[in-house]
């Protein structure tokens, strides 16, 4: 028996790593779920982190964004919007002083304004905070904050890579109407990407600011190798529903998983989106990872090789026994086994001699005995006719003849010499599936030929995938037999008899039903309790005949089973394995 050969040396090795599997198991459990754990963590102060700065620059916006609208009701930008040639120089700049400082007071409000402007079309000037001049603010700026105004959601816009808000007035203006005075505030994108880069807390992390409605967006760096994985992330944006809900998502871009963390601001239009490369986070993790596969290859090394060490005690008094058995596996009882060791071994050579002595005795006491009485049972059943069947054929002949019916009468004629001839015949003890089949058909033609008027017998076709099958004879016989003396001796109408046959978990099952209404719960167990019986001095009548006869062939898979029909009366299966079965007489078994 060779090392390639030996289960026994697999089960060493399969039990040693069962004991220990359930560790490692749970080593790798606690190894995942820190990872899960950490990531999760992380995932969460992240959500933090961005709610924080996302919350505190719209406050900070918002508050600029207000102060913006402030000048709408202010009486100085009022008048001078309007009024501008009937007011006296002094006080023209004394509210253009006022206008400035408010300006002065706004542009240092927040550290996101880069500058602020106050352009009043009717006197050709710009205020902002440090004086004014006569430059016009651009017609592309003014044409972009009208477009923002009238028709997005968020108070940006991006032109020339600038970033700024603004505000036409008098509000509610339509695109033909020229405003009365325009302001603009240009936001800090430094500030911004200062502010942008504290939110990751990583080296290698990053965050972007994505636009909805304009195509512009904000990172937190603008080195050349976040580049693609900022316009990976945006080309992800843009698919992503616009369902305006915060959360955080695992994604996988140029073969690294990052942990990106999002959540949209309805006031900006705009989302912010922070992402860690998540190998940075869990890289202090990976080193356990690579401990625990380590120690996992050592053990499964050592437990190989004691595995082998404890096979080589056992393996050469094993090879014996195991070689002995298989000789008498093919056939060879005439073997001894030698012994000298007093150990566990030479016990169970002492026993495996004593077993093989005593099996030739059975062999030839028990066995031989048991198989030619049941074959005497198979020929008392072939040679048995019933003088009654022999009797009631011959009347029912005589009466087609006397009546003149001689198509019947051949026909039936023909019947009988093939019903005589198959139950005869002894030349073999199986036949094929089909030719049993034949036979309980023909034997079902006759009995029809008397009780036509009292019922039917129903045959379902057989499936011919399985009609060469090999299987003792007269099987179907006794079942049909059964149910025309017992199920139906009192049915005097509309009785019913249905032969069926289908496969069911490798196995071909015929079945005989009736529609009986004399069969108690009583008789029925009766009637399993001696099918399953193993007293071989019972009498042995059709049923259980047929019933040993399929275990002997075919093993403790094959027999008859009985149960109630859904048809009222009894149900009479036989169980045939599908499998292929050695070809060999019902004596040679």
């Amino acid at each position: 028996m060779r090392l390639r050969q030996s289960s026994i040396y697999l089960n060493l090795v399969l039990t040693f790593l069962l004991s220990i599997i359930p560790m490692y198991t749970l080593s790798l459990y606690i190894n995942m779920s820190g990872a899960a754990s950490v990531r999760q963590e992380i995932t969460n102060s992240m959500q933090s982190r961005v709610h924080f700065y996302l919350s505190s620059y719209e406050a900070e916006l918002s508050r600029v964004t207000k102060s913006m609208r402030d000048f709408i009701n202010d009486g100085d930008l009022s008048t001078l919007s309007n009024l501008y040639p009937n007011i006296p120089t002094f006080e023209r700049f004394k509210m253009l002083n006022r206008l400035e400082s408010k300006l002065f007071l706004l542009n240092n409000s927040s550290q996101y304004i880069s500058s602020s402007k106050l352009y009043i079309p009717s006197m050709g000037i710009t205020i902002h905070g440090s004086g004014y001049d006569e430059a016009a603010i651009p017609a592309k700026e003014i044409s972009e904050i009208r477009s923002v105004q009238y028709k997005t959601l968020s108070p940006f816009t991006m032109l020339d890579a600038r970033l700024f808000m603004g505000s036409l007035f008098p509000l509610g203006l339509t695109a033909a109407q020229a405003p009365t005075s325009i302001i603009k505030v240009e936001i800090s994108l430094r500030s911004l990407r200062d502010v942008l880069k504290q939110i990751p807390n990583t080296a290698e992390g990053g965050a972007v600011l994505f636009a909805r409605e304009q195509d512009w967006y904000i990172t937190s760096t603008q080195e050349a190798r976040e580049a693609a994985l900022i316009q990976t992330l945006k080309k992800l944006w843009e698919n992503k529903p616009n369902d305006h809900k915060a959360g955080s998502e695992r994604l996988k871009i140029d073969n690294q998983f990052y942990l990106v963390t999002y959540e949209p601001s309805e006031m900006l239009d705009a989302t912010l989106l922070v992402y860690v490369p998540e190998k940075q986070i869990l890289d202090p993790l990976s080193h356990y990872f690579v401990m625990l596969l380590v120690l996992s290859v050592l053990s499964v090394a050592v437990i190989i090789f004691f595995s082998y060490w404890i096979y080589r005690m056992i393996h050469k008094p094993l090879r014996s026994l195991v070689s002995a058995f298989r000789r008498v596996e093919s056939g060879n009882m005439d073997i001894s086994i030698p012994y000298k060791t007093a150990f566990e071994f030479g016990y169970l050579y002492r026993q495996f001699n004593a077993m093989i002595s005593r099996l030739n005795t059975l062999i030839q006491e028990v066995y031989e005995q048991k198989i030619h009485s049941q074959r005497a049972e198979l020929k008392q059943l072939q040679s048995q006719i019933n003088p009654h069947f022999l009797y009631n054929s011959f009347f029912v002949l005589k009466r087609m003849i006397a009546a003149d019916d001689n198509k019947n009468a051949i026909s039936f004629v023909e019947h009988l010499g093939n019903y005589f001839q198959y139950i005869t015949r002894n030349a073999d003890d199986e036949v094929t599936l089909e030719a049993e089949w034949l036979h309980a058909r023909t034997y079902a033609d006759i009995q029809m030929a008397r009780f036509r008027k009292r019922l039917r017998t129903d045959f379902v076709d057989m499936p011919c995938t399985y009609a060469s099958l090999n299987v003792p004879r007269l099987i179907i016989q006794p079942l049909l037999e059964n149910a025309y003396q017992y199920g139906l001796q009192n049915k005097i109408t509309n009785g019913i008899i249905r032969v069926s046959c289908e496969v069911k978990m490798e196995l071909i099952c015929i079945a005989v039903e009736d529609n009986g209404e004399e069969l108690t719960d009583e008789q029925l167990s009766i009637l399993e309790a001696k099918l399953n019986s193993h007293n071989e001095h019972m009498e042995t009548t059709g049923l259980i005949n047929v019933h040993r006869r399929l275990q002997l062939k075919f093993g403790t898979d094959a027999g008859v089973l009985v149960k109630r029909s859904f048809l009222g009366g009894l149900r009479t299966e036989i169980c045939i394995p599908i499998r292929e079965v050695p070809n060999v007489p019902i004596v040679d078994y």
